[in-house]
């Protein structure tokens, strides 16, 4: 099945099957088949400005961010690294991998287990849920978690220009 991956301002270094293999043998999950051809065609990196703004919620309303950076995997550079974001991001749940990050500090995430596996989630650093609070709140149920799209396909297609056409 092709897919029509938006276009990349700049993009992670070409990797093979067995290093997706490798990272989904270290997560102990096997990826999403949309986010694991990603990483073979594309893998990661900046998305052009013709793909950049995707919605999200903020406090259960509707609003949207901009799309700084897609994580990518054997990035030379450990900012974009996957495992690096993987291993950084210890408050993340486990059932989630950090696939990028917005502008603002929130992290887009993909679940890569359970019942959320596929789904693409954001997690706002700004408005981030403080440490103490409940700690019986599921992850996906906090007030500053909303999902984005119901898989990684899907969210790349919702991917808009930063400024309006005309």
């Amino acid at each position: 099945m092709a897919t029509r991956w938006p276009d990349m301002d700049r993009t992670g270094p070409r990797v093979d099957q067995a290093a997706v293999q490798e990272l989904e043998a270290y997560l102990g999950v096997s990826l999403p088949d949309d986010y694991a051809r990603f990483l073979l065609e594309v893998n990661g990196g900046r998305t052009s400005k013709s793909f950049r703004v995707f919605d999200i919620c903020t406090h259960r309303r509707p609003n949207s961010t901009i799309l700084n950076s897609m994580n990518s995997l054997a990035d030379p550079d450990e900012s974009r690294d996957l495992r690096t974001a993987r291993e950084a991001s210890h408050w993340l749940p486990p059932e989630v991998l950090p696939i990028g990050y917005d502008d603002g500090g929130g992290n887009l995430a993909l679940g890569i287990e359970g019942e959320h596996k596929g789904e693409v989630w954001f997690l706002d650093g700004v408005n981030r849920r403080p440490g103490e609070s409940n700690p019986r709140v599921t992850w996906f149920d906090r007030r500053d978690v909303c999902r984005v799209a119901m898989s990684f396909t899907s969210f790349l297609e919702m991917l808009r220009p930063l400024r309006p056409v005309g």
